[in-house]
């Protein structure tokens, strides 16, 4: 678990243990039904919160790939809590404000109730079970959306509803102050694409086999990214205004991007057929915490794939001063689909702490553990690996290189799935 992981799960804990002293002069139902709503309830806000992306959080986490992980976890606990705190009905003689307003919040927990349960659902489950029908994430990301208004909901529900403590309380207090981070943080993702979002615009456009290559220049201020970052994406275009999150291939001094982009969905395949030199894209990042020099002085890096292009960004930066022995294997079904390699080439040619290897399963067979020791001139033993790619090969080479004795010092790579 991760600094940030523990400390949310400690705050959302602590809801419910404050929430003892609070009720636990009621009987064993209610006690537990409003730990059950304390709990979850500070597991919305932080969710909230967690969305807003704050770069302290990311640090805390690993990562936004782990929050965003973290953020599903949080998801599936809130579901199962206010399952609990529905069916476990409380009963108690308690203290309400108005009975106009205990009536009002008990309709909106009730509305909030069903919204919650729909679209944390809707949000879990990706795929309709028993069929191959996939929710699309288009739909999911639209109707994800109201989870923020009926986090607004409960919170009115909290306040209003009749209780078995008062507002002096400091459960009262501690939900409160929840409540205040978690509409603020609505309020606030709702502002981001103004906020922290960059104007570029785009200057070339290739199509190759494995990847469309996009470059863009700064309109205005520039992405703030570091290499092997990525970043939201989106053009200026219907049908391409949905933000997706790619890793940046490549990042100049003066500020123009690289995006390598494999058309293996519906959007992927739109934009490849859809962007054009002179579009409008609106970027927002650089987020991850995927860059090579928070590592070891000897690395592997092992590419899958379109996993190649953080290793693209990163490997056009070296300089040959890092202190840093680095050998690149970059592994792909033909080589017809492989795209950077003259960049790695001529990194490996100039540099005497970079080296490179083409792994083409066509011609080489598929990619094992006692492959990748032969062709790497460092001991993975001795050694980071730092993988991006499909996670079928990294968990391959992963338990390859445990029984030959070479298992790496640290394993790094990102999980980039945020549903």
């Amino acid at each position: 678990m991760t600094a940030g992981s523990i400390l949310a799960t400690g705050l959302i804990v602590f809801a419910g243990l404050l929430a003892v002293p609070a009720v636990s002069h009621t009987n064993a139902g209610t006690t537990f039904s409003l730990m059950a709503s304390s709990m979850a309830f500070v597991a919305m806000a932080i969710a909230q919160f967690m969305a807003t992306r704050p770069p302290v959080v990311e640090r805390l986490f690993g990562g936004l790939d782990r929050i965003y992980h973290f953020h599903r976890k949080v998801g599936i606990a809130v579901l199962l809590l206010i399952l609990v705190h529905y069916f476990l009905t409380p009963d108690f003689q308690g203290l309400a404000l108005t009975s106009d307003l205990n009536k009002g919040a008990a309709a909106a927990g009730e509305w909030a109730f069903y919204g919650f349960v729909f679209l944390l659902v809707l949000s879990i489950v990706k795929v309709i079970p028993k069929t191959r029908i996939e929710i699309p994430y288009h739909y999911w990301r639209v109707t994800h959306r109201f989870i923020g208004l009926l986090f607004m909901l409960v919170a009115f529900h909290q306040m209003f509803i009749k209780r078995p403590y008062d507002g002096t309380a400091l459960l009262a207090t501690y939900l409160n102050v929840f409540a205040a981070v978690g509409i603020v943080s609505y309020l606030y993702t709702q502002l981001l694409p103004w906020i922290r979002t960059r104007r570029y615009d785009v200057t070339h456009v290739e199509k190759h086999g494995g990847a469309t290559i996009i470059t863009a220049k700064p309109a205005g201020r520039r992405l703030s990214a570091i290499p092997g970052q990525f970043g939201f994406f989106r053009v200026g275009k219907p049908g391409l205004r949905e933000p997706h999150p790619f890793t940046i291939a490549g990042i100049d001094e003066d500020g123009t991007v690289r995006f390598a982009i494999k058309p293996l969905g519906d959007f992927t395949r739109a934009l490849r057929d859809g962007v054009a030199v002179g579009d409008a894209l609106t970027l927002e990042g650089g987020y991850g915490r995927f860059n090579h020099r928070r590592g070891g002085k000897k690395q592997i890096w092992l590419a899958g794939g379109i996993g190649v292009t953080p290793f693209l960004a990163m490997a056009s930066r070296l300089k040959g001063d890092e202190g840093q022995d680095i050998h690149m294997v970059y592994c792909v079904r033909d080589k017809t689909e492989a795209i950077g390699v003259d960049t790695f080439r001529t990194q490996a040619e100039k540099l005497s702490n970079f080296s490179f290897t083409l792994h083409d399963s066509t011609t080489d067979g598929r990619l094992d553990a006692q492959k990748l020791v032969s062709a790497a001139p460092i001991n993975p033993a001795e050694a980071d690996l730092w993988f991006c790619g499909p996670p079928p090969l990294r968990l391959a080479i992963e338990k390859g290189l445990r029984e030959l004795g070479k298992a790496p010092r640290r394993v790094e790579f990102e999980r980039f799935e945020f549903r």
